[in-house]
């Protein structure tokens, strides 16, 4: 940035947190991979990989519309990029746009195998066991020209927004900092349970071994699936549907009386803060799987806590809306018993309390003398006696099936192959309780990355643009790891990055980044003369790059 006063110029060179994030893609060698593959592309001097360095810069300090990215890297000194100032002047939408139809293309689908191999080379990420869960990616478009694959289509979204478009995202990061190690970008109605076998077959290339632990959401509990991984010496951690014989049993047993649980773990309760620990048990029961895998039965207090609240409001919420229809009862559209029990009906099939509620209609016949003759009544008039049909309801609660259901709340089975003496019970539940980690990069790629809704024409290039995201998560993850690998390994507990200078235990990506926002040295200029003011780093920023293992010189 350049202003002026007189004779003199300030200038000022803007550094940001680019330096270690371009440090971070050096390592993962971005550039040399994506020209390896697609080439250069050069237009206006900068390359595909350096086009998509600056979209990952940008995703990771201040997302911005592909069409401002120009005006977004203008202040920003060209140097923190690691690039010239010729590069940085051919950077435009255009530029991105060409680079994101490069990185889709056929010779674009090697890029992302070579860029996981060297995260595992280089941050020496350990390779024993990876999770796996997918989320959706919506858009905002008609796109009915999307026929090549993937297609960018409706179907299940799990942002709960069903009427638009989306892309399903599938991700794998490994136990090791949750760091993104596979991805895969299908079409918007790919089913969760098709797509492990492929992501799996990938696995085994990367990591070179096929006997790591696999873990996966109770999509992956399918027959073949399971038996496709114990078939190549894999192992796995999954979670069994509702829907298995295995569940159903189990639950049948709890309706039949109380049986005994013994507690394996406690945690500090995650979902609410002041809340009680979340003390997990488990309970003897049949131990194998249809396919003959191994079960293990837990139940969370604060699962169950949960199930409980749920159940209430929805108990409620259909108790409030059979008053509301009692009130109906006996008009137009509510005469027959017919058309009654088919309100009920949706009602309690909505609100999920169909063998809760126990809805009796009543039926009352109400007698009414009409007189036949006008005119003063007398009292030997001749009258008729006509009979009205008059519905009520009577709602009550089963409370033996609130009993049971009360008894199977926060109870859940996860199938393994893993061996009891190697992975007694508690190991075995703190292996899928990881799993969450998975959802928080999810969480990462939607609101610190504002990955979604993304507003593009051509449908390869929003393809493209999802391919680029996970760069910058992966980037995100592995600095977030080296931060708290390096305060482990100095002892430090927590560090002061949030406002007010606030500490915190697990420093997160954005927040580390932010430490070095506005961070900048300058220039100043009269005639000949030409003072430098460098930039002095204060001591907390000093520490973080320790920790990171950015060299000092970067900023200097």
């Amino acid at each position: 940035m350049i202003t002026s006063q007189g004779t003199a110029t300030h200038i000022t060179h803007l550094l940001g947190p680019h330096p270690i994030v371009a440090h971070f893609l050096q390592r993962l060698k971005l550039q040399e991979t994506v020209r390896s593959f697609v080439g250069s592309g050069r237009v206006r001097a900068i390359e595909h990989g350096e086009a998509l360095a600056t979209l990952v810069h940008n995703v990771l300090e201040s997302p911005a519309p592909l069409y401002r990215i120009a005006e977004w890297a203008d202040p920003i000194e060209p140097t923190a990029f690691g690039f010239t100032a010729e590069q940085k002047r051919g950077l435009n939408d255009d530029r991105i746009a060409r680079m994101l139809d490069a990185i889709v293309s056929e010779r674009g689908r090697g890029i992302w195998f070579a860029l996981a191999l060297e995260i595992l080379r280089e941050f020496k990420i350990a390779r024993g066991r990876m999770h796996h869960d997918t989320t959706t990616v919506t858009f905002c478009g008609d796109y009915r020209g999307s026929v090549r694959e993937p297609r960018i289509t409706h179907g299940k979204n799990k942002d709960h927004r069903p009427d638009l478009k989306q892309l399903v995202f599938g991700l794998t990061v490994s136990a090791d900092g949750a760091v993104p190690i596979n991805h895969q970008v299908h079409s918007g109605n790919r089913s969760d349970d098709t797509v492990h076998r492929g992501n799996i077959e990938e696995l085994r290339s990367l990591l070179g071994r096929g006997d790591f632990i696999y873990v996966a959401d109770c999509k992956l509990a399918s027959s073949s699936n399971l038996k496709e991984i114990a078939g190549h010496g894999g192992k796995f951690v999954t979670v069994l549907a509702r829907t298995r014989n295995e569940d159903k049993r189990l639950r049948a047993r709890l309706k039949a009386g109380p049986i005994r649980w013994k507690k394996v773990l406690e945690i500090p309760n995650k979902r609410t803060e002041a809340g009680p620990p979340d003390v997990f048990y488990s309970c003897a029961a049949p131990d194998r799987t249809a396919e003959g895998f191994r079960v293990v039965w837990f139940r969370s207090s604060a699962k169950a806590a949960l199930d409980g609240a749920a159940r209430e409001k929805r108990l409620t919420q259909a108790q409030a809306e059979l008053g509301l229809l009692s009130q109906r009862l006996n008009r137009r559209q509510l005469r027959s018993a017919r058309q009654i029990r088919k309100a009920v009906r949706e009602i309690v099939d909505q609100r999920s309390v169909t063998p809760l509620l126990r809805v009796r209609l009543k039926r009352q016949v109400q007698q009414q003398l009409k007189r036949l003759r006008r005119g003063r009544p007398g009292a030997h008039d001749p009258v008729r006696v006509l009979r009205r049909i008059a519905w009520s309801l009577d709602v009550r609660v089963d409370e033996k099936v609130l009993l049971a259901e009360e008894r199977a709340d926060g109870v859940f089975p996860l199938a393994c192959n893993l061996d009891r003496r190697k992975y007694p019970k508690k190991e075995v539940l703190l292996i899928y309780k990881y799993q969450a980690y998975v959802e928080k990069r999810f969480s990462q790629l939607k609101t610190d990355l504002e990955v979604a809704p993304i507003y593009l024409k051509k449908p390869h290039r929003c393809a493209g643009l999802v391919h680029a995201y996970y760069v910058a998560l992966a980037v995100s993850s592995l600095i977030e790891r080296a931060v708290r690998q390096g305060m482990k390994r100095k002892g430090i507990e927590d560090l002061p990055l949030f406002p007010e200078r606030r500490p915190t235990k697990t420093p997160t990506c954005a927040r580390i980044l932010e430490a070095f926002r506005g961070v900048s040295w300058y220039e100043f200029r009269r005639g000949e003369e030409v003072v430098c003011f460098p930039l002095k780093l204060n001591a907390l920023q000093k520490l973080l790059l320790e920790l990171l293992e950015v060299p000092l010189t970067l900023y200097s």
